[in-house]
């Protein structure tokens, strides 16, 4: 048995500063008691007498807690780690090689991130309930409960309490892929902690590997260190701060938050509720916590080994302050200790034992640990610094989160413009470039003022909004320096004098890139694309790239946009933009993929690094088992090229021309007085996808309040908000009430959930992206956008959706069921291609939406010949017309399912059409937009 105690001792912040306004702190100690008081290093700084006796007292108070670890442990193996919540300081760790150096399966302990998922997807609520029959089973995983037998069903807390295995495989089966991995990873597994010891490991996150097993916490997809899980379970409970974990070695300590996760109130009540009844009645019960004289809650988990003939025991909990005696008064803040055991050869019960014994030592019975935390204490949730509350109704005062310390601060427009102008344009030496990229960067900051307004920020640190470094943190050049006082107050404005959308990038090859060919957005005149003459000289005029087919296989698979089977036989550019860049790539393999330029250079980057393919300029040939790209720029190429800037400047050229180079159209102006403007006016929503796919990676991510500091940037349209979660953005407007907002994202997480259990049930592999929902605000809006009549209720187009006023469909009483069917028209138009006849996708859409009612008395005495109904349904006239074609469609679906089985029909929609066709009737849907009216027509 190897067991290591490290010696922790410390200081609490909070503490210091307490002790700092008691009688007497205030002084110093003076002449020959400071000199014999201090050490070498300290003995300019000795601390004062009062201050020196706590800091030995919080010493002693770590090493008792140690000891008491340690004396709880036993002879068992295993390691215990004892930890402040709320700022990831390590109070204790009992064998630190088992702690950080191993990695193990989590068993049950997963279920709670498990359960956190199923609760953003929509899967159920804290009241829904399920009855357990006591064994899952599914092809080759086979699982059994060991709780009690119970009639009764069990809700999603009451299944945590028990550890219902049954309850939460059935979860995982329904949970996106996509979704686990990407929850768990915003957590911290798969990565090291950080934590300032050597040898820590990282565990390990195999997408690849996926089985339901792994949402039970039995897979060998998911191998976690101790303090990965204890850290994970901290910002799971203490309001999103996923910490930094420390070893403690001085008198003081800084808190690192590694990132601040967005964790719904009352996911985390319903969670807490479940980890309480473990302790109350559930897997813990034995160990009797309720005994003790604080509010404790936990889970515990049981996992087998690798060789399958021994287990471990998990058990992680907190302790509460002495003002907590309910899940209702458990605030994030009244977490006081966290706990982990870990046992080789035990049980999830064997572990909560020995962390009874150790909260029921004198050490922490005492109530020293179990006080309420003072106010300064309080780090890891978001918090305004006065300067910021000062400076709140200042509109050139810009709050900056840095994501690294965990802190938000406040600072004038132009000391932002500077600590950002230091970073983006770090290896220039141009003073006229340099000119231009402050204003840039200053032009970005007014035009995107509240970006993270929701978060209480206005930009984050990174390249989610524009980077930034505190100039006190690194020295800042003097060029720098000069470049932003010389433009200080000038911005780059369009013809009506807003600020301009201003994008820069590292080298456009020869052409600055057309936003609107990119990514699908409206592209203004300033960003369609200018010839640049003055990059061609620059290091990335030329590249190439060799990619193998067996690597380039592997990277399109990791996204259903590209993933054309095991094997590539053709990659070729079908369609390029005036600026030489590929709008549209097709893949040749197994199945036949096209995506848009953008799209493919970004699934490549992301699977094998983001040095190949470093723009859409690109040819592409294949060489035997090799395919090679060749190309130019580096980057998006939107805007500004840095590379070519920097040669008109060397040439001479000022600023002022370098700006109107790039961005044709627009002129400088003094923005000293202009107010802070917010938001572009470019539409977000393709902007959006390209900076997430870019900078988070796969589309499951959810940004908003669900996982991560970085909030989904909204629809950036004036006067218009959005909501998300794992499967479904909403983009509305701000006239429209959130609540009946938040209420449609629950019809929508339902229908996400009954298609995917339809296409289970056929085999057919539900698509992995997130769709976009907009309404529109008026009627006019919603015609003008679609072009369909206004009759319609929706318009529905790849991933995203287009519905009238929320309000217009709910008076109508269709708003669920439009919600449904269009849902359903975008499943079916990725599944088929967009090869999907109209009356096949129409009558599906129907069935899953359950209109069945409005069309059945109908469709029953009509006969209308297949390609009779496929050419009435292209061209919509009126509405009675249309419903009477509706009717007919649903009848030939009905008919169809009734002669082949739904899944069977479902599969059809995978080739793209019906047998029963001729081929001019198969060619569908293409890329038009599908109308339809909904019950009833819309007048």
């Amino acid at each position: 048995m190897r067991r290591c105690r490290l010696k922790t001792a410390t200081v609490l912040v909070a503490l210091s500063m307490i002790l700092s306004l008691l009688p007497g702190c205030g002084a110093r100690p003076s002449g020959r008691e400071a000199s014999k008081l201090a050490t070498p290093e300290t003995k300019e700084q000795a601390p004062e007498p009062d201050l020196r006796d706590s800091i030995a007292k919080a010493r002693d108070d770590d090493r008792a807690l140690e000891q008491a670890a340690t004396d709880a442990l036993g002879e068992r193996e295993g390691s215990v780690l004892i930890i402040d919540p709320q700022n990831g300081r390590l109070r204790a760790v009992v064998n630190q090689r088992l702690a950080f150096e191993q990695s193990f399966p989590p068993g049950s302990t997963i279920k709670s991130f498990t359960g956190l998922m199923a609760l953003r997807a929509g899967l159920l609520d804290g009241e829904t309930k399920s009855t357990c029959t006591g064994r899952f089973k599914r092809e080759s995983f086979e699982i059994t409960c060991s709780h009690p037998k119970s009639k009764v069903p069990f809700n999603i807390s009451s299944a945590l309490a028990y550890s219902c295995n049954v309850f939460f495989a059935g979860l995982a089966e329904r949970l996106s892929p996509g979704a686990f991995w990407s929850t768990l990873a915003s957590f911290g597994f798969g990565e090291r902690t950080g934590i300032n010891a050597a040898g820590e490991s990282a565990g390990s996150l195999s997408a690849r590997d996926w089985q339901v097993k792994d949402g039970v916490g039995e897979g060998g997809a998911v191998l976690a260190t101790p303090i990965q899980l204890l850290t994970a379970y901290c910002a799971l409970f203490n309001g999103g701060g996923l910490f930094k974990p420390q070893l403690s070695s001085g008198d003081s300590f800084t808190p690192q938050q590694r990132a601040l996760l967005r964790i719904d109130d009352q996911h985390r009540m319903v969670l807490m509720k479940g980890c309480r009844g473990a302790v109350e009645y559930g897997t813990a019960s034995e160990a009797g916590f309720k005994s003790l004289p604080m509010f404790v809650f936990g889970k515990t988990g049981t996992a087998a080994a690798s060789n399958e003939f021994r287990r471990y025991g998990w058990f992680v909990c907190f302790a509460c302050d002495a003002k907590t005696t309910s899940i209702e008064s458990a605030a994030p803040e009244a977490l006081k200790l966290g706990v982990l055991v870990f046992l080789k050869r035990g049980h999830g019960w064997e572990a909560a034992a020995v962390a009874r014994k150790l909260l029921e030592s004198s050490t922490v019975t005492a109530g020293v640990y179990l006080q309420p935390p003072a106010e300064e204490s309080r780090v890891g949730r978001p918090s305004l610094e006065p300067a910021l509350m000062a400076g709140k109704s200042d509109p050139q005062l810009v709050r900056v989160r840095l994501l690294r310390e965990g802190r938000t601060i406040a600072l004038p427009l132009e000391d932002y413009v500077l600590g950002v102008t230091s970073v983006e344009a770090s290896v220039e030496d141009q003073p006229e470039a340099l000119k231009a990229q402050a204003i840039i960067c200053r032009t970005y900051t007014v035009r995107n003022m509240g970006r993270h307004a929701a978060e209480g920020f206005d930009f984050c640190s990174n390249t989610h909004c524009q980077q930034y470094i505190p100039p006190g943190r690194k020295p800042v050049r003097e060029a720098v320096r000069n470049a932003v006082a010389a433009t200080a107050g000038v911005i780059l404005a369009d013809e009506r004098g807003a600020p301009v959308d201003a994008y820069f990038n590292a080298a456009c090859g020869g052409f600055t890139a057309n936003i609107g060919t990119l990514w699908g957005a409206p592209a203004p005149r300033y960003l369609t694309g200018v010839r640049d003459d003055y990059c061609i000289e620059g290091p990335h005029r030329r590249w190439v790239d060799r990619i193998s087919r067996k690597q380039m296989v592997k990277a399109l698979a990791t996204d259903p946009r590209t993933n054309a089977g095991r094997s590539i036989e053709d990659i070729r550019v079908e369609r390029r933009d005036a600026t030489g860049r590929a709008e549209r790539v097709l893949i040749e393999g197994e199945r036949r993929r096209e995506v848009r330029g953008w799209d493919f250079k970004i699934v490549v980057g992301r699977a094998l690094g983001w040095n190949l393919l470093k723009s859409t300029r690109f040819e592409v040939s294949r060489h035997g088992d090799t395919f090679e790209f060749r190309g130019s720029g580096f980057g998006h190429g939107l805007g500004l090229c840095q590379e070519g800037a920097h040669v008109m400047a060397r040439r001479g050229m000022s600023h002022s021309r370098i700006l109107e180079f790039y961005f044709p159209g627009a002129r400088l102006e003094d923005g000293a007085e202009r107010p802070a403007l917010q938001r572009s006016e470019i539409d977000g929503t393709a902007v959006a996808a390209a900076l997430r796919d870019a900078f988070l990676g796969p589309a499951e991510i959810t940004w908003r309040r669900d996982t991560n500091f970085l909030a989904e940037p909204r629809a950036v349209q004036s006067g218009r908000r959005s909501l998300s979660d794992a499967h479904f953005k909403v983009d509305y407007p701000v006239s429209t009430d959130q609540g009946a907002v938040e209420s449609a994202l629950q019809v929508l997480d339902r229908a996400w959930a009954d298609m995917a259990r339809q296409l289970s049930a056929a085999g057919v592999p539900l698509p992995e992206r997130k769709v976009e929902v907009v309404f529109h605000r008026t009627t006019q809006d919603f015609v003008a956008a679609t072009g369909q009549p206004s009759w319609s209720a929706g318009a529905t187009r790849g991933a995203r959706v287009q519905l009238q006023p929320l309000e217009t469909l709910r008076r109508r009483r269709v708003l669920d069921t439009t919600l449904r069917h269009e849902y359903a028209h975008s499943v079916i138009d990725f599944l088929s291609e967009n090869r999907c006849p109209r009356w096949l996708a129409e009558g599906l859409a129907i069935r899953f939406a359950g209109e069945a009612r409005l069309y059945a008395k109908t469709a029953g005495k009509l006969r209308i010949a297949i390609e009779d109904l496929e050419r009435e349904l292209e061209r919509p006239s009126q509405a009675e017309r249309m419903r009477t074609m509706y009717a007919a469609a649903y009848r030939e679906v009905s008919s169809l399912i009734e002669k082949e089985g739904e899944g069977a029909v479902w599969k059809r929609v995978m080739k793209g059409g019906s047998e029963r066709m001729g081929e001019a009737a198969m060619r569908g849907r293409g890329d038009a937009e599908s109308g339809r009216i909904g019950e009833g027509a819309m007048s």
